[in-house]
């Protein structure tokens, strides 16, 4: 059955079928949120497949098959983003995201969960008491200094916990950027290079195996599949709609952080 694969690669070893079944759905669940918002996927991929293949695991695989999906909605994704808007975050997100990232290779990040949890949380529900546009009277949202501020902490974060850079740098996207396309467009550019940076750390550090690329392999058809009805859902949105579905999107996952950090704590 691996005759493609070389000696000693099985993937998903010891993983009862049905179980392999779960991966393949939330990683499916995941690419469509992905392709529909430009960031997302890998917060419920996480959260749902940690549950049956530990949490390394999950995220590790989390990250392969999320450049899958985030190098196919590229080439949009460069006419669509906000420029202005990106340049100042990606220094940023680059130092957060190697701190993060190598603090995942040697840390355990059980206490870090819930704290991202309860600050999703936070920021979620400063968006809904418009807490952000009042402070624009005050604090230029594209200023350089306030712009690297919100990715390093992004970057931090997402880094350490496999996910979630972008659940915190959203709410200041959302506001920096003119339309529902800019949004998307500039989430995608910018996880890029989040992905890319952290798959670099992780290979530095020797947690990638032949294993999980075989893995990320083997879900890559779903994943590209998934992304692009992901995309057609997002053309056929009206913008209100689409920021509706996104401020509940962020909520669900801030509550599922919080529920899981309590969980691993225990």
């Amino acid at each position: 059955m691996n005759d493609w694969l070389p000696s000693g690669v099985e993937p998903f070893a010891g993983i009862a079928w049905w179980a392999v079944a779960i991966v393949f759905a939330a990683h499916a669940f995941g690419s469509f949120i992905r392709g529909a918002f430009g960031f997302g996927s890998n917060m419920p991929v996480v959260l749902i497949t940690t549950f049956v293949l530990g949490p390394h695991h999950a995220i590790l695989l989390a990250l392969l098959t999320t450049i899958v999906a985030q190098l196919n909605l590229l080439p949009s994704a460069l006419k669509d983003a906000d420029w202005q808007v990106a340049r100042p975050l990606m220094a940023g997100l680059t130092a957060g995201t190697v701190l993060g990232t190598w603090l995942f290779t040697i840390l355990s990040a059980e206490w870090l969960v819930l704290v991202l949890g309860i600050l999703l949380s936070t920021i979620v529900l400063m968006d809904q008491f418009n807490i952000v546009p009042r402070l624009t009277a005050h604090i230029d949202l594209r200023a350089g200094r306030v712009a690297s501020s919100f990715s390093f902490v992004g970057g931090t974060m997402g880094g350490v916990s496999g996910g979630g850079a972008f659940y915190f740098l959203v709410v200041y996207l959302k506001h920096a950027c003119a339309s529902a396309a800019a949004l998307r467009g500039t989430n995608v550019v910018l996880s890029v290079l989040v992905m890319c940076l952290r798959m670099i750390v992780v290979v530095l550090a020797g947690r990638m195996t032949l294993t999980l690329l075989a893995e990320g392999l083997l879900l890559t058809p779903l994943v590209i599949a998934a992304t692009w009805y992901g995309s057609h859902v997002f053309r056929t949105t009206a913008p209100t709609r689409f920021f509706a579905a996104l401020q509940i999107l962020l909520l669900a996952g801030a509550l599922a952080l919080i529920v899981k950090g309590i969980t691993r704590l225990n």
